[in-house]
């Protein structure tokens, strides 16, 4: 890619003239000379503009020729030469009309209304709300998971829009429920097979498990370059090579959409460093950047037929990926043609050019066509500044319905919607060990004020088993939580059961034969999330449940409550 014009075309990308030989081999070292071809003059492969370069002045090493071969020298590196506001201004999409017809999101699957008819019909306050997803452990969606998108209020559901799933993550999904998945191999040693088949076959079994799990994204493959051998999060990225990077995630995502799921790509882009991930400025020019770190998305998107990607928590060139107009709009969609929807990380920060980051910039992020801001916990009241900036006139109703027509347009292939319309895949598990049986039924919700108990008489409590539950958590802080049960055993038995929260183990409490009288145990737990999943694990059989009482202790962050241990 040339990014200053010294091959006379700048921003290009171009097989510049000369020679190009080739070496075969099974690695770098056997690799032995084949063939070479000689191109005459430059060929221009696609004509680009400039887009993500760097703001601040540093210079790049270059090849210097000389008598004895090449040296190293350095150059200035090309800074941006273009308004970034005006070019999201230029390209302003207009506002969707309502022609007066009433529809659902079926009508625009069966082709009976368009997508733009569709979303003309919704109100403003709709059009922020679907921005937002829902989470972590959302009840919309599958007890425990990361978040749910698309249909996320009593209007959208109205709409016939359906609430979305996404689960964690590279090394197969995460169920804080307690239910069981496979744990897949780590991203580069799934890369050091060379083997696509093989990996097309994994992930095509992994889309059966999201299936059976009513999962529709996977948040996965990770597809950042190892860039330095210290990065907390190589291992669940594949390769120092770009091209490696794109084939193995488009031979997973195959997989994936060979039983109609997705696979969300991650972290785009320039996510190289887990020490102070929210605040890191990469800074990089723009053919380092389109040559190494965005290529492999570009081959998932081009080649992958990718429909789902997740920017990242840090900034590239001064300007946080979640509210990146040139990468989520310009580059992605404009130069590899995407049709999908992007989504942010985790409670990422954004900003706009020059000001601090902050995780309620919701405006900056639509303006960028960053489609959904991962999580929230009510996606109908929150504190952004999308009515704020709409009421002002710095988001339009033109740039919200954009993004809702791409959350929509993804939701309405997914089994999500299938399931909505009565028409969901069957998967059947076979030879399933017994204690990987899921409870019978759904998770229930219980609504945590500061003070609840829940009854758990007559529950199973078998060697083995699991009992899940959720609690939509009003206050978030420090809970007390007491376990009450008894036993018939004798005075020598040892039956313990953990209790996990959002899938960490809060506490192991064992109880000895009780002479049928009931015993409590109690420890203090973490919840911060709204929705928080929790379970018991039985490890041996003969204790009666009795109840789970959970009451507000403190509702600060307060690390001491970490180093209580569960009392009797």
């Amino acid at each position: 890619y040339d990014d200053s014009g010294v091959t006379g075309h700048a921003h290009c990308w171009v097989k510049e003239a000369g020679e190009y030989k080739f070496y075969v081999g099974t690695d770098v070292r056997s690799a032995a000379y084949a063939a070479s071809r000689f191109i005459d003059e430059t060929i221009v492969v696609e004509q680009c503009r400039q887009a993500m370069p760097p703001v601040a002045a540093f210079q790049r090493m270059k090849p210097v020729q000389s008598a004895d071969g090449f040296t190293v020298g350095w150059e200035d590196v090309p800074l941006m030469q273009f308004d970034e506001a005006q070019r999201r201004r230029d390209a302003l999409p207009a506002e969707c009309k309502a022609d007066g017809k009433p529809s659902v999101l079926a009508d625009v699957l069966r082709g009976d209304v368009s997508m733009e008819s569709f979303i003309a019909q919704f109100s403003d306050a709709e059009l922020m709300q679907i921005v937002r997803g829902e989470g972590m452990g959302s009840p919309r969606v599958t007890a425990g998971t990361a978040s749910a998108f698309g249909g996320v209020s009593k209007e959208l559901e109205a709409r016939g829009i359906p609430a979305c799933c996404c689960s964690d993550g590279p090394s197969g999904m995460r169920l804080d429920c307690g239910t069981k998945a496979f744990s897949l191999p780590n991203g580069t040693l799934l890369a050091s097979t060379f083997t696509l088949p093989l990996l097309t076959a994994l992930y095509t079994c992994v889309g059966l498990e999201m299936t059976a799990n009513k999962v529709d994204c996977l948040l996965g493959p990770g597809m950042n370059i190892h860039r330095h051998p210290l990065n907390g999060r190589n291992f669940e990225y594949f390769s120092e090579d770009p091209k490696l990077t794109g084939l193995i995630a488009i031979a997973e995502l195959r997989g994936l959409h060979s039983v109609g799921v997705e696979g969300t790509v991650k972290h785009c882009c320039g996510n190289n460093q887990e020490t102070n991930r929210h605040f890191l400025n990469a800074t990089v020019s723009e053919r380092a950047l389109r040559e190494i770190y965005l290529k492999g998305f570009e081959l998932a998107v081009r080649e992958g037929g990718a429909k789902s990607i997740m920017t990242t928590y840090g900034c590239v060139n001064g300007l946080w990926t979640a509210g990146n107009y040139d990468l989520c709009t310009e580059i992605i969609r404009g130069e590899w043609g995407y049709t999908g929807f992007l989504m942010t990380d985790w409670w990422a920060n954004i900003n706009e050019r020059g000001q601090a980051p902050d995780k309620g910039d919701f405006a900056a992020m639509v303006r960028a066509q960053n489609d959904v801001y991962m999580v929230c916990a009510d996606c109908v009241e929150h504190e952004d500044n999308l009515a704020e900036a709409f009421a002002a006139g710095t988001v339009t109703r033109g740039e919200l319905q954009r993004c809702a027509a791409n959350v929509c347009r993804f939701a309405m292939h997914t089994h999500a919607m299938e399931r909505l319309l009565g028409d969901a895949p069957e998967i059947t598990v076979e030879n399933r060990p017994a204690d990987d049986a899921e409870q019978d039924g759904d998770v229930i919700f219980y609504d945590l004020g500061n003070d609840l108990t829940i009854p758990l008489e007559g529950i199973c409590t078998d060697k083995g088993t699991n009992y899940a539950f959720a609690l939509t958590v009003n206050t978030p802080g420090w809970y007390r939580v007491t376990l009450t049960a008894s036993s018939e055993q004798s005075e020598l038995a040892q039956i313990p059961v953990t209790l996990f929260s959002m899938g960490t183990a809060s506490g192991t409490f064992t109880w000895n034969g009780t002479g049928g009288k009931p015993v409590s145990f109690s420890a203090s737990v973490p919840m911060f999330s709204r929705f928080t999943s929790n379970r018991l694990y039985f490890a041996q059989s003969g204790l009666r449940m009795h109840e789970i009482r959970i009451k507000l202790v403190s509702d600060q962050f307060d690390v001491s409550h970490m180093n209580d241990k569960p009392e009797e």
